[in-house]
């Protein structure tokens, strides 16, 4: 059952989200929020200490999915030559930063436009310093796998591409007149462009045909031991 506390909490947070998406951060007052919600200023800060606090909570959601796609970036799945022909791989890519897109279209506007008087105005490059940690890892851990791969990627290289990254989100959230079709074919052709690169600066190709001549040596290597058996 659902308290008087819980009740006000998400009245606020629902007034909050509202006020914020559609005036901004920064123009919006606690004063105004209590005057929309109809809950008494003096009360807010019991649930709410400073606007800050109602940013991070309308902004939640959007920050765990963000992360998320981080946290997925090395799984064992990824740790393949496959990624870089995919198209399965690539679908899946493409569905998960389109998901982030479509449902905090408006909250991913508010994080790059009107967050710069709040603790979250470094957030993207938080953010991209992260990916690129990450992105490092990823480069070690093929390499173990892959010996023969070339890794020796220049950290802010890495800082770039994932910058690029942003900058693609940034470019669909801001361009409203963009409708959702126009949006995947946008994505795909950025992952399909980023991939290619990818490939082609960690030699992926040749590595590829090493492993292919290596399989049939090894085959035509067994068909020769049975044969003399």
């Amino acid at each position: 059952m659902q308290t008087p506390k819980d009740y006000t909490r998400k009245l606020l947070l629902k007034t909050a989200r509202e006020a914020f998406l559609q005036k901004g951060y920064k123009a919006v007052s606690m004063r105004e929020i209590s005057k929309l919600s109809g809950v008494g200023l003096s009360n807010i800060y019991n649930y709410y200490p400073c606007k800050e606090d109602l940013l991070a909570v309308v902004l939640h959601p959007l920050l765990e999915a963000m992360n998320g796609m981080l946290d997925n970036h090395n799984r064992d799945e990824s740790l393949s030559l496959e990624i870089f022909t995919s198209e399965e791989y690539h679908r899946k890519t493409m569905q998960e930063v389109m998901g982030i897109i479509s449902r905090y279209r408006k909250e991913l506007k508010l994080l790059f436009l009107d967050t710069q008087d709040s603790r979250f105005k470094d957030y993207w490059e938080r953010w991209i310093g992260k990916s690129s940690a990450i992105g490092m890892e990823y480069l070690e851990r093929m390499k173990e796998l892959y010996p023969d791969l070339h890794t020796q990627i220049s950290p802010f290289f890495m800082h770039f591409t994932c910058s690029w990254w942003m900058n693609m989100m940034k470019e669909v959230v801001l361009h409203e007149e963009l409708s959702q079709e126009e949006i995947e074919c946008f994505i795909g052709e950025y992952i399909h462009f980023s991939t290619g690169g990818w490939k082609k600066l960690m030699n992926v190709e040749c590595n590829r045909e090493k492993k292919m001549v290596g399989n049939k040596t090894s085959s035509y290597s067994s068909r020769i031991k049975t044969n003399s058996i």
